[in-house]
């Protein structure tokens, strides 16, 4: 077939153009170099590739961020694919948490409690389906909460970061009925390449294309997602020391995106308490942080919110109506007061994401 064929110098509608692979990589493409990198031969066992990882999830979870982006961007220095270079050009100076400006300016018009803890997440919705050219950013899972739910203020972070693990933490579903939102800025080229990436899988049965070595498109793959994590915690690390209320603490991580964590980001004065803990915060428990999205208020799918709201919280329950004791009048129907009805406790955080996505 003539994959090039010009009619007075403009393309015949009957042929079409193919890329020349000497010029074009492809998506599947990926030139091996000729000498392995160190983390292809680490990756070729998967217990070195779990040892790896378990390594930069320790470090997250202590909230060493620094530390983790200098490893990442020093491996990833030996790769030259473009997933690699996309890595490199991301940088902390380019990711944000949007909105974050705000926080303070809303929560001095709160009237109710005080919020002393936040969780703040990094997701995406599986299987994502956007138009060719476009990108899209990591979805942010936010939960505003006060002492009503939990005793954030005062609980030790081992205490805290054990409560996270559980199947229903003490404060599921008591949210703040704060309207904040923000949401993850100069991560949308990473992480749609990482979502189009297709070198996601190293299946280790000899089907992979190479011998003696990781495939370097999935080692790129691997430190790309926990670069991505990385540079939100970063982000959040940055927006928390900027403007934080006086003593909330923010329980940060990752979920759902191969690269999963949780960290606790405390104040200041909380610095030395937060050391003595990071080795209890090393196992990932971010599934039971019982965070959500935002749903827009005119969406008529959306759950009412959740936690007591102001008026909950000040309209007290109504008075039994005193009844006369010497006339022989009947009863009156609603003499006592009805006990409040008590919601049953939600679905797991990943239960409730799940049902989420499956409606989207």
């Amino acid at each position: 077939m003539n994959v090039n064929r010009q009619v007075g110098g403009a393309s015949h509608p009957s042929f079409v153009a193919i890329p020349d692979p000497a010029r074009t990589a492809g998506v599947r493409a990926y030139r091996e170099p000729a000498e392995p990198h160190r983390l292809q031969l680490t990756f070729l066992e998967e217990a070195g590739e779990r040892a790896f990882i378990e390594e930069l999830r320790t470090l997250l979870a202590a909230g060493d961020a620094d530390t983790a982006a200098e490893r990442l961007t020093t491996e990833l220095a030996g790769f030259e694919g473009a997933l690699a270079k996309l890595c490199l050009a991301t940088t902390a100076e380019t990711v944000a948490i949007d909105g974050w400006d705000d926080l303070l300016p809303i929560l001095a018009e709160w009237e109710g409690p005080p919020i002393t803890a936040m969780t703040l997440g990094l997701t995406n919705a599986p299987d994502l389906v956007f138009e060719a050219g476009a990108t899209h950013e990591p979805e942010l899972l936010l939960g505003l909460y006060s002492d009503e739910a939990y005793p954030f203020s005062s609980a030790a972070a081992d205490e805290l970061l054990a409560e996270c693990s559980r199947e229903l933490p003490a404060w599921v579903g008591q949210e703040e009925d704060v309207e904040f939102y923000c949401q993850s800025a100069g991560l949308a080229e990473l992480n749609t390449a990482l979502i189009q990436c297709k070198h996601r899988h190293f299946l280790r049965d000899g089907r992979d294309g190479v011998e003696g070595r990781a495939p370097g498109g999935y080692v790129e793959y691997v430190l790309g997602c926990w670069l991505r994590s990385t540079r939100f915690l970063q982000a959040v690390q940055r927006a928390a020391a900027s403007g934080l209320p006086d003593g909330c603490r923010v329980v940060g991580g990752a979920v759902g995106v191969n690269a999963d964590f949780v960290t606790l980001i405390e104040p200041a004065r909380r610095g030395k308490r937060k050391r003595a803990t990071a080795k209890s915060a090393a196992e990932p428990q971010f599934a039971a942080l019982t965070m959500k999205p935002w749903i827009p208020r005119e969406d008529p799918t959306a759950d009412p919110a959740s936690g007591a709201s102001l008026r909950q919280r000040l309209a007290p329950p109504e008075a039994p109506v005193p009844v006369a004791a010497s006339a022989p009048e009947p009863e009156p129907a609603t003499a006592t007061a009805t006990a409040p009805t008590i919601d049953a406790p939600r679905p797991g955080w990943l239960t409730r994401i799940r049902n989420w996505l499956r409606l989207r």
